[in-house]
């Protein structure tokens, strides 16, 4: 009797972990069309139990134990995984986007004649065989694609970094292989190739560009960017103050110049008469001064030929950990041939981004336009920390619309500028835009009042021209870049994707994909050291290499150090890790030995960069502790 009392005591107790813990989980499930996915199977990791979606898409299931990772597969449409924790489950608009199925494998027939044929109607495409001599590609080395070795025993397998290539009766096909298996989309992205002409590394070879080749160019954007003054904030123990805003003023009217924040490293780059013909310039040759927001002034400025300006501040040392990054993408039809890839290798740098920095509060936001008349003039998502939420946005995107070569670009930087919500307090701030058409002509004061607006906002913008961008737009571009100190990117005619690309305006550049160009990108931007710390970590930034054997020492360095070369150099120059410069040395086709102080600048990693007398460059690592 006493047993029977007992028993309904203790079932309850048994039982009230499992209902305590089990949670459900509403949501809806939609396809790349943004119509509802029904009959999708939903189901969590490693459990038995399963459901499928009702016809409007919807589901319901019970989640036991958080995290957990959820399933979704349907026939027609690419597997997708997805972290749940307790955000999801308070989420009421808890959605996911599936992508119509890809294939898995894609190639390109080469014929006996060596004639390629690309078969359109795949995914994507691959390199060639008859794109490759000794090993890379004969228009290029591609980072990431190099030929290693091969397999006779398996179809002479061939290692390509993050990637395999498996030759068979003139047949290739790209397997990814780059951390194991990977859901759903994310298998085919690492497929397009992209580099970089980042000016601010090559100054000098940029203002003779500007004032030859792009002359026509800076005339028509009215565009000029050869009155430039670079400064180094720091605080009383030499850590460079990030974030911090800085002005450039006219000495006799007060007015501000150009104003702008402090990058990752502390610098900051301030441009006077960027806007202006080289007429009026003439007539007004101001006297400047750099300021910051306690009144702190730099008087007697350098022009960045004559060194870099440096202010010390007396401000404790203090890092955000809060990043903001959004991607601005040209959605018009022009777009076709390249969007689908775009959209995977956005989707896989925002992931993957995340996962490397998860110790930072990176926040995603994303706007898509097209041109008036069309659809929609451009549409967005605001940031937020929902990663999930981001990738749906972009997934429901596609390219459509336009009809003419300009598009509506300034609309879609003012929307970004003012919608998206930026963290004025977040150590970087990052816009890339992605496009292959020029703002229309009517247009050109508006954007130079959004590039102004942008570097007063602290947002570096980094294009991406793709297929289709003329001479014009990448002066614009290059430009936007360098007025609020980011870098010019562009996609390449090695993956084989889309229309033409234009070689860029340059001695040399490397091909690598795009996928690690973008996440080395936000990495160079993001990266600095900590308060109180000797970290001499840096991000992987393509520098030269040291190929000349020049000697530094000693090194590291608490300042003052000692180059020697026994060959002839035709430049030197001192960079910081991203290889923007920031002193040039006297060399005048000679050798010898140079003695260097960089002692004013904060600790960390810089590079000694030269160019010999037959016009090569290279570099050697300096490291500079106190």
């Amino acid at each position: 009797m006493v047993m029977r009392k007992v028993l309904p005591l203790i079932l309850p107790v048994l039982l009230f972990p499992s209902m305590v813990f089990s949670q459900l989980l509403n949501g809806r499930v939609m396809n790349e069309a943004g119509g509802n996915a029904a009959g999708v199977t939903v189901k969590f990791q490693n459990r038995a139990n399963a459901i499928s979606t009702n016809k409007d898409g919807t589901f319901k299931i019970m989640a036991t134990k958080l995290p957990d990772t959820l399933v979704f597969s349907a026939a027609g449409m690419e597997s997708y995984k997805v972290v749940i924790t307790e955000k999801n489950i308070r989420d009421p608009n808890f959605e996911v986007v599936l992508l119509n199925q890809r294939k898995a494998m894609d190639e390109v027939v080469v014929t006996s004649m060596g004639e390629v044929k690309q078969r359109k109607e795949l995914a994507y495409s691959t390199l060639a065989s008859s794109s490759f001599k000794d090993g890379y590609p004969v228009n290029g080395k591609v980072s990431g694609l190099k030929v290693t070795g091969a397999d006779k025993s398996s179809g002479h397998g061939r290692d390509f970094g993050t990637r395999s290539v498996y030759e068979t009766d003139s047949r290739f096909f790209f397997r990814d292989t780059n951390s194991g298996p990977r859901e759903g989309a994310l298998a085919k992205s690492r497929i397009l190739t992209a580099g970089e002409v980042n000016d601010f590394n090559k100054w000098k070879m940029w203002e003779d560009y500007s004032s030859n080749e792009f002359k026509i160019f800076s005339s028509f954007w009215g565009m000029r960017s050869d009155n430039r003054y670079s400064v180094q904030l720091t605080d009383k123990k030499l850590n460079g103050v990030i974030n911090e805003p800085v002005f450039l003023i006219n000495r006799a009217t007060k007015d501000t110049v150009w104003r702008a924040f402090t990058d990752n490293t502390g610098k900051a780059e301030l441009w006077a008469g960027f806007f202006r013909d080289s007429v009026s310039l003439e007539k007004d040759k101001a006297d400047y001064f750099i300021s910051d927001r306690k009144g702190n002034t730099i008087s007697g400025l350098s022009e960045f030929a004559n060194g870099i300006n440096q202010l010390s501040i007396d401000k404790a040392c203090t890092i955000s950990n809060d990043v903001d990054i959004a991607f601005v993408v040209d959605a018009t039809g022009s777009m076709g041939d390249e969007i689908e890839f775009l959209k995977l290798e956005l989707e896989d740098v925002i992931r993957n981004t995340m996962e490397k920095y998860s110790s930072l509060s990176l926040r995603a936001a994303s706007v898509f336009y097209r041109d008036k008349r069309d659809e929609y003039l451009a549409k967005n998502i605001a940031f937020n920390d929902d990663l999930l939420k981001t990738l749906n946005f972009i997934k429901l995107q596609s390219a459509g619309g336009g009809g003419d070569y300009p598009e509506a670009v300034e609309d879609a930087i003012s929307m970004a500028l003012d919608s998206l919500q930026w963290n004025p307090n977040a150590r970087t701030r990052l816009l890339f835009l992605v496009l292959d058409a020029p703002p229309h002509g009517e247009a050109k004061q508006r954007i130079q009042q959004l590039t102004l607006k942008a570097a007063a906002m602290g947002i570096r913008i980094v294009p991406l021209a793709c297929s289709g961008t003329d001479k014009s737009t990448e002066f614009l571009l290059r430009s936007m870049a360098l007025a609020t100190n980011g870098t010019y990117t562009f996609l390449t005619n090695h993956s084989g994707i889309g229309g033409n690309h234009i070689e860029p305006t340059t001695d040399k550049y490397q091909v690598e994909l795009l996928n690690n160009l973008l996440q080395r990108t936000i990495a160079q931007f993001l990266y600095t050291k900590e308060c109180g710390k000797e970290d001499v970590k840096q991000p992987d930034t393509r520098q030269p290499d040291n190929i000349l054997s020049v000697k530094i020492y000693p090194n590291p360095t608490n300042g003052k150090f000692v180059i020697e070369s026994k060959n002839d150099l035709k430049e030197i120059y001192i960079a910081d890790f991203t290889g923007k410069l920031l002193m040039r040395l006297p060399a005048a086709d000679k050798k010898g030995r140079w003695q260097v102080d960089i002692g004013q600048y904060p600790s960390g990693a810089y590079v000694v960069k030269y160019v010999t007398v037959d016009n090569k460059w290279g570099a050697e690592k300096i490291i500079l502790l106190r």
